[in-house]
């Protein structure tokens, strides 16, 4: 028996046993090395497989930070991966080809007026290289989207379904079907129908008698038909039956607002409305300037029925991923709250608003106009009051040096207004005192562009920071040193018209708005005689409305710009805070995000890296890769030189690969 705490085993074999039975010496170093040499083996073994799963995965990292976890662009510090992007372009290229299916189905069925149809068609098929471009902007978008929702404490809204945004976006040209209905009374002399009866009275026409004062009931009593879903021809019989003048159709109204029945005139408020109006929305009442009233019921869009039902099964065949269609539906949802929130906001009060009158120029000069940016310029010629006594100049200040550099920081000293008086008083002054020919004289200079100035003169007035009302100079031409004052300034394009009528306006020192628009532009008296009110939030920071209804002095000739498509200056007799008209949160619905948020972009820190997309086989981001790619050794006949007296090759069998086919 073994004693206790000790084994029983014995080891066996070559070896056998010592005295009381242990094993000799030997046998111990017979198993030593081998355990060793195992261990040795399994470890060097499990090193190079750790090793070569390194390597792998080094390599596997290093593919990826070369593709799909690259980052193609960053929006204040936040990444924007590859993969993102390569999703994001396959959603885009997929809703740019399913919308351009609708278009040329919708045509078909005349929901396009003529004059969109051909732009529509054109912005749906876009290049690759387009795609791509317009993916990582969007991406871009929806980050910055998602900072400023934080930011404004709006909340993300629930998942949307990706299918319903997918739809909404194929068919969004074609913003809405309205049941649209005009009425008024019938013009004086015009034979209308004699009203049936009295409202109410069983058995006849329940709509009020045509009367001016019965125009309130009539708008009552048609909201609530509307609301009902009465036919557009049952409203307007019972209208016309009841003596009014009355018309209604059902009508498309594109996501421009313009209606697919190119004879009917949209009340702008009713077309506004409709663009970001929901399916059972009732718009109005809006009049006219002749006194009718309008009002709509908003339809579901014609024709998306389709395109819903296909959605699916099309992405299917076109490999879109889901996930990635569903991030940009997330962001389409987000935008709309925080387009919402905003909204809101303004409807609680907190709009700047100018009134003001327009002085119409006339329609805004097309691409047949020279592009801008411009800018209108008064010079001084210095030479020209050498020698005049200050004091004669009228407004002068006292002790005005007139040298050249002190004359420039003396006006730069003044407030606007009045550094205006005393330039044309200079002006005056130095046109007085004599000289040769017009070269020098001073005055007025025009709406000119950079490439129409000497370098150094243009070079200060199309500086950013340069603003209407600035002194520039002094600066040395071939008349001498000149100072010369920023007058106005505009971005958008003129044509030699409207070059003319802008210097005529700007030289008359108390221009009447009404007087000018009759003779520039007759049809637009009413925005000479009363524009109404604008909102701040309708305008981007950097467009030139805005600058001109919120920082020209109450009072004074802004600078031109052009609003709802006329060329025009403005006149602001007051500024105000508050809440707006239902006209003007029209426009905001509409505009004001769009402008809000031109600012925060601006404002963001952006950046983009060069290559976004290697693969692409397009000149905008680099060289095909197929380009690149080596020849083959042995694919090619080698070009050898003929050598005298050598036989011929025997020839031999070859494979499809022109290489010697084996036996």
């Amino acid at each position: 028996m073994a004693r206790r705490g000790t084994s029983n085993y014995r080891p066996t074999g070559t070896a056998g046993s010592g005295r009381g039975g242990a094993a000799p010496k030997g046998g111990r170093r017979l198993h030593v090395p081998r355990l060793r040499r195992d261990l040795v083996l399994v470890g060097g073994l499990a090193g190079a497989v750790v090793i070569a799963a390194a390597a792998l995965g080094g390599a596997f990292l290093l593919g990826k930070e070369n593709g799909d976890w690259a980052t193609v662009a960053s929006v204040n510090g936040h990444s924007i991966s590859r993969e993102a992007l390569r999703g994001r372009v396959g959603v885009l290229s997929f809703l740019a080809d399913e919308r351009s299916a609708f278009i040329e189905h919708s045509a078909i069925g005349s929901f396009f007026t003529p004059d969109e149809l051909p732009g529509l068609q054109a912005a749906a098929s876009a290049p690759l290289a387009d795609i791509v471009t317009a993916a990582r902007e969007s991406l871009i978008d929806d980050e910055l989207v998602r900072q400023l929702a934080a930011r404004e404490g709006v909340a993300t809204p629930a998942a949307p379904d990706p299918w319903a945004e997918a739809d909404a976006y194929v068919s969004g040209d074609l913003a809405h079907q309205v049941r649209l209905v005009r009425f008024g009374l019938p013009e004086p002399g015009a034979s209308s129908p004699a009203a049936t009866s009295s409202p109410g009275a069983s058995g006849s026409n329940p709509w009020p008698p045509a009367s001016a004062a019965d125009l309130a009931a009539v708008t009552v009593y048609l909201r609530t038909e509307l609301a009902a879903g009465t036919e557009v021809q049952t409203i307007v019989a019972g209208l016309q039956d009841a003596g009014w003048d009355a018309f209604g159709e059902d009508v498309a109204v594109s996501s421009s607002g313009a209606p697919a029945d190119t004879s009917l005139a949209l009340d702008p408020e009713i077309a506004a409305a409709a663009q970001t109006a929901a399916v059972g929305d009732l718009l109005g009442p809006a009049t006219d300037e002749v006194g009718r009233v309008s009002m709509a019921l908003v339809l579901a869009p014609a024709e998306t029925g389709r395109i819903s039902n296909a959605l699916p099964g099309d992405a299917a065949t076109a490999r879109v991923d889901t996930g990635a269609l569903a991030d940009w539906a997330d962001a389409q949802a987000l935008r709309r709250a925080l387009s919402a929130a905003l909204l809101s906001r303004w409807k609680s009060g907190d709009v700047t608003l100018a009134h003001f009158r327009e002085l119409v120029i006339g329609d805004a000069p097309d691409s047949s106009g020279t592009a801008g940016p411009w800018v209108e310029l008064s010079g001084l010629a210095l030479d020209r009051l050498s020698g005049l006594d200050p004091s004669s100049i009228a407004g002068a200040p006292a002790g005005l040096d007139l040298g050249a550099d002190p004359l420039a920081e003396t006006l730069r000293a003044l407030a606007p207004t009045d550094r205006t008086k005393l330039f044309g008083a200079l002006v005056n002054a130095a046109n007085a005192s004599g000289g040769s020919g017009t070269s020098d004289s001073s005055g007025e200079i025009g709406f000119v562009t950079q490439d129409g100035l000497v370098p150094d003169l243009g070079k200060a007035a199309f500086d950013p920071k340069v603003k209407t009302g600035d002194i520039l100079g002094p600066i040395t031409t071939s008349a001498g040193p000149q100072l010369y004052l920023v007058e106005a300034r505009f971005s958008g394009a003129l044509d030699e018209r409207s070059q003319t009528a802008l210097q005529e306006v700007r030289a008359d020192p108390s221009p009447d708005p009404l007087a000018y628009t009759t003779r520039f532009s007759p049809a637009d008296e009413a925005l000479a005689r009363d524009a109404g009110w604008r909102a701040a939030a309708e305008f981007a920071i950097d467009e030139d409305v805005r600058s001109a209804l919120f920082d020209t002095p109450l009072g004074a000739l802004s600078d031109p710009f052009v609003l709802d498509g006329k060329l025009a200056c403005a006149i602001v007799d007051s500024r105000a805070s508050g809440t707006p008209s239902a006209r003007t949160l029209a426009r905001l619905s509409l505009d004001g995000f769009d402008a809000w948020y031109s600012g925060e972009r601006a404002a963001a820190t952006i950046s983009r890296s060069d290559n976004p997309l290697p693969e692409l086989e397009s000149p905008s981001f680099g060289p095909s890769p197929t380009s690149a790619l080596p020849t083959i050794p042995g694919l090619a006949t080698p070009a050898l030189p003929s050598i005298p007296g050598l036989p011929e090759a025997t020839p031999v069998k070859t494979d499809a690969m022109g290489l010697p086919a084996l036996p």
